[in-house]
């Protein structure tokens, strides 16, 4: 699966960036020459590249006779892109867009996804996708031509899963083409007339990203393997011969070709191994013959940022790895390290590729095979920045547009809003006096707050994908509306499932756990709710229904919860109030006299006037009751009598 390669004479390198973009550079001016963005770019994105060259048929004016004078054949570089949907973009350099779209349906939904593609002159252009099977290309016609199964009996059900293909070319007088399929076990195949035979397994286990390289010299082929998860590189012995031309019909058949027919070689070991520091990102070989036989060159791009170089002469095999001949690697004069991206191997020199913060630069070096170690120092990001801009202006003649007198146009702004001048890129841009004294107001709360200190994306982000618990509490235990809004509104689709289900967890814990985790809720449902509304079967939609479960079952005990609460506190109220003492307390009234006279008025005792008969006549040890009763039988009597005397002188009358 390349994402990245150089064209055939090395002028322009390509690469798919993370976001599903192509962008091509121009090697020789360090100028990003063109940068195309594919429809879907982002569901269904671009995961291969391949370079190839169409030929482009140019006739020229008719004569008197209306007859052409003549007709010339060009050719054009292209980009083959191979997508997740299963379509193939052919996409012109010249033309800056896609000339064709070569797409296989399959009833009503298309092939799965094309993992690897590689072309030829001769053979055209292959694709192979996740089932295994290799479609031949016309690219005239637009359609397939033959299609090929190339599935390994195995159990292992990640053997068929192939990531890489490189057809190999040859000098026999035959139709059929012959490719390696590296997957979990590299293989060599025979293609002719939609039929694939295996003719070689090469004793290698690859790992599901694998890098391929072949290189030729005086009609011999040799395979260079690695894999972007290993330290090691692999050389085998590929060519083509007689004994792996296929039987033609009508041919005698000798018990030879019928041994062979049925045979497959088995390859245990590599002619040669390479080792390296770090596993590989890109490699590429090349063959030249000298005096002394044949010398291989092989430059790798290792996953550290620095270019291994090999210079190896073949005399027979061996079995002890080989080191790199020279390491070369790029800094700054401040000791930070450029790592290295690509490299391309030319007659004498290494064609690297590094990134310089945003910039891509490349050079042509040497290398020096009297030291192990080359070190290039470059400039800063800021000096090389400027000299591209330079360049850029002298010799790129795509970017070549004159501006005239675009400093003097002014837009007005809609709804008769005030006039501005747009900003020229690079110009100098004036603040005013008084955005300057605002920027120098000491007091905080005069300042506006800005979204990026509520804006805590990054370290959510980073807390999710490394599953730490304290960075994900330190982010949504902040209780605040505006910082789950700002923060869940950046959060890319793919950590909404794992943000939920961390609130999941968060809602069956304390009650400042729970009320936060209702916080981020309500922010990821307002940011997100299209995405949670489309996956009803995806892991975010499980995890909302528990969710919702348990903040359901947590509101069903509020209201008994908020009864005890009240009548708790009602009975510390009481409680607390029979505790208190009143005898600090201050009087609510005070009465003064303030009368003139000053004396006090004497309160005179109260005495009754029969007190002393009543004294006198109590006896000494009589009680008090006794007393009283004499005295009503007393006075009972005395009435009696008078009553009666009355009585006597009312009869004499």
């Amino acid at each position: 699966m390349a994402v990245a390669a150089f064209s055939e004479d090395g002028k322009y390198y390509s690469y798919i960036s993370k976001d599903g973009r192509l962008r091509i550079w121009e090697t020789e001016t360090n100028i990003l020459k063109q940068e195309y963005t594919p429809d879907l770019h982002l569901r269904s994105p671009p995961v291969c590249l391949q370079w190839i060259t169409l030929a482009v048929s140019n006739s020229s004016q008719k004569g008197k006779g209306g007859k052409r004078n003549s007709i010339s054949h060009d050719e054009s570089q292209s980009i083959a892109l191979g997508t997740k949907n299963g379509k193939i973009l052919i996409y012109s350099l010249a033309q800056a867009k896609v000339e064709t779209v070569l797409s296989l349906k399959q009833g009503n939904a298309y092939n799965s996804s094309i993992n690897a593609l590689d072309w030829q002159r001769k053979s055209g252009l292959y694709s192979c996708n996740k089932s295994s099977y290799l479609y031949q290309w016309d690219l005239s016609k637009g359609n397939v031509k033959f299609k090929y199964n190339v599935t390994v009996d195995n159990k292992n059900k990640q053997a068929n899963n192939i990531s890489a293909i490189k057809i190999i070319p040859h000098n026999q007088d035959t139709s059929a083409d012959y490719i390696i399929t590296a997957s979990w076990q590299v293989c060599l195949w025979r293609l002719h007339n939609e039929d694939a035979t295996i003719l070689r397994h090469l004793g290698h286990n690859t790992t599901a990203k694998a890098l391929l390289s072949v290189t030729t010299s005086n009609g011999s082929s040799w395979l260079i393997e690695g894999s972007q998860n290993e330290r090691l590189l692999s050389f085998w012995d590929v060519t083509i011969t007689e004994e792996h031309v296929p039987q033609v019909n009508g041919e005698v058949s000798s018990p030879k070709k019928k041994q062979r027919k049925t045979s497959v070689s088995i390859s245990s070991t590599p002619m040669y191994s390479f080792i390296l520091e770090d596993a590989p990102s890109f490699i590429d070989a090349s063959m030249r013959s000298e005096d002394e036989g044949s010398s291989l060159q092989i430059a790798a791009a290792t996953r550290s940022g620095v270019v291994h170089y090999y210079r190896h002469t073949l005399n027979g095999s061996s079995v002890k790895p080989i080191k790199p001949s020279v390491t070369i690697q790029v800094t700054s004069s401040g000791a930070t390290p450029f790592p290295l991206q690509c490299c391309h191997l030319r007659s004498q020199d290494v064609l690297v590729g590094y990134t310089s913060g945003p910039v891509t630069l490349f050079e042509n070096v040497t290398p020096d095979l009297k030291s192990k170690t080359q070190i290039l120092i470059r400039a800063e990001q800021s000096e090389q920045t400027s000299k591209v801009d330079k360049r850029k202006n002298e010799t790129n003649e795509v970017n070549k547009v004159r501006t005239g007198d675009t400093k003097d146009v002014t837009y007005v702004e809609p709804m008769g809003g005030v006039s501005r001048k747009r900003p020229v890129p690079g110009g100098k841009i004036e603040i005013p006096m008084e955005a300057r004294l605002e920027n120098l107001a000491l007091d905080p709360k005069s300042r506006s707050k800005s979204a990026v200190s509520q804006n805590l994306t990054k370290l959510l982000m980073q807390g999710l994908h490394s599953k730490d618990k304290n960075l994900i509490l330190t982010v949504l235990l902040k209780d605040d509306p505006a910082v789950a809004s700002q923060t869940v509104a950046h959060l890319p689709p793919e950590y909404v499932p794992l943000l939920l289900e961390q609130l999941t967890i968060m809602a069956n814990k304390k009650t400042t756990q729970c009320a936060a985790a209702c916080t981020w809720a309500a922010a990821a449902l307002r940011a997100h709710a299209a995405l949670l509304l489309a996956a009803r079967r995806a892991p975010a939609h499980a995890h909302l229904a528990q969710l919702l479960a348990y903040l359901t079952h947590r509101r069903s005990h509020l209201c008994q919860l908020l009864n005890l609460k009240g009548r708790l506190e009602l009975a510390m109220a009481q409680r607390s109030a029979k505790n208190d003492h009143i005898e600090g307390q201050e009087a609510i009234l005070d009465y003064n006299d303030d009368s003139s006279s000053g004396e006090e008025m004497e309160v005179e005792k109260y005495h009754s006037e029969s007190e002393h008969t009543w004294d006198d006549d109590k006896l000494p040890g009589e009680s008090d009751d006794e007393k009283s009763a004499d005295r009503r039988s007393e006075h009972s009597e005395q009435s009696g009598n008078e009553m009666d005397t009355d009585s006597g002188q009312s009869d004499e009358d």
